[in-house]
């Protein structure tokens, strides 16, 4: 230690660079995706093919082990306590309820949907809390599946992909918490 410090004396400009390098370093890396990360949201992207079956009143009937697994960001911080439900939906809007474990964890929700899973230009905001972090604890929200279609149409959400789609739920900075497939019926 005491030889960095009479370096920093004898050649100040090389040690803002160091010193700027590091907090740079320090600052990024905290907020960077970890490989897990980029991984869980790139099997995210992939063709829907089964989905998690729920009663009208929550229960868990069938598991899709693919669905509402939590990305590792946010483990230990958010829990999905009920998977969408009712799962197939008849056009009842879906209600989801997420357990937020840790306070300040969490910087808002947007729950996202597509017409077409692979153009972006489909994209729906199916619901979004801007609260920036989300209070701790449960967290209901429901979403209306006609938002999956094409004009907000049921008819046509239920045509593309046998009416299977993915909800993707983000926080506010388009980190992906969970994902998983709600059965258009």
């Amino acid at each position: 230690m005491i030889h960095l410090y009479t370096y920093n004396i004898r050649n100040p400009l090389k040690s803002i660079f160091i010193i700027a390098v590091g907090i740079t370093l320090f600052l990024t890396s905290g907020c960077s995706r970890s490989h897990d990360q980029i991984e869980f949201e790139q099997q995210a992207y992939r063709i829907p093919s089964n989905f998690t079956e729920t009663t009208p009143d929550g229960r868990v009937v069938q598991t899709d082990e693919n669905d509402w697994q939590i990305g590792p960001m946010f483990q230990g911080f958010v829990e999905v306590e009920v998977p969408p439900f009712p799962n197939p939906t008849h056009g009842e809007h879906v209600r989801i309820e997420l357990l937020i474990t840790e306070v300040g964890t969490v910087n808002g929700l947007h729950a996202v949907g597509y017409y077409d899973m692979f153009d972006d230009r489909t994209q729906r905001t199916l619901y979004r809390h801007h609260k920036s972090p989300l209070d701790f604890g449960l967290l209901v929200f429901t979403i209306n599946p006609a938002y999956f279609g094409y004009r907000n149409n049921y008819n046509s959400a239920r045509q593309v992909n046998n009416g299977l789609h993915r909800l993707f739920i983000y926080d506010n900075r388009f980190n992906l918490i969970t994902y998983g497939d709600i059965q258009l019926k």
